[in-house]
């Protein structure tokens, strides 16, 4: 599997998905309850189900691997149109001089991710002075993104939901890859 870049956020992981997709395909056949027939051709509703799946805590390890120091999800807005939410923690060096604190304080910690160039970030295991924790979270409206436009046949639905995974994570690294490598000085 490709190692994670600046602007790699999420990649399919078809080692998780079981032989011939079957894991994959058995969360989705016991969920599918959850998609009302209408929801079976309609791009982002299809593929924003099919997203909460593919990704933990549903499936876990996921269908689809998100980077350790990022929170990736794919959902709608209140319009019902596709969008995708990132949520970034931002160590005290990411803000600007005059926003950091002028007193030392505790900040994000990677205790299981030393050596790792993207870790996975977690508060301070003990808290013994103040801590900031800065995140910031990024939201990309996806409605004019060509997402996988599913069959809505029943046989195809693990197929459809494959394509539609893999078409977002795609579009997901593509546009908002490169907006999250700027927000953290890495482009």
């Amino acid at each position: 599997m490709p190692d994670w870049t600046p602007t790699t956020l999420v990649r399919v992981d078809r080692d998780n998905s079981g032989a011939g997709g079957s894991r994959f395909g058995s969360y989705l056949l016991a969920r599918e309850s959850q998609l009302d027939e209408d929801d079976r051709t309609e791009r982002a509703e299809f593929t924003a189900w099919a997203w909460n799946i593919a990704t933990p805590p549903v499936m876990s390890p996921g269908y689809v691997d998100i980077r350790p120091d990022l929170s990736v999800t794919f959902d709608r807005d209140e319009d019902g149109d596709p969008i995708v939410k990132v949520t970034v923690p931002l160590p005290h060096r990411a803000l600007a001089r005059e926003h950091r604190p002028g007193y030392e304080v505790g900040d994000w910690e990677a205790p299981y991710g030393r050596g790792e160039r993207y870790p996975k970030l977690w508060g301070p295991a003990f808290v013994k002075r103040p801590a900031v924790l800065a995140s910031a979270t990024l939201l990309v409206p996806a409605k004019d993104w060509d997402l996988f436009v599913p069959s809505g046949g029943a046989a195809q639905l693990v197929d459809d939901a494959q394509l539609a995974v893999e078409t977002a994570a795609r579009l997901i690294n593509s546009y908002v890859g490169p907006q999250v490598a700027d927000l953290l000085g890495a482009s």
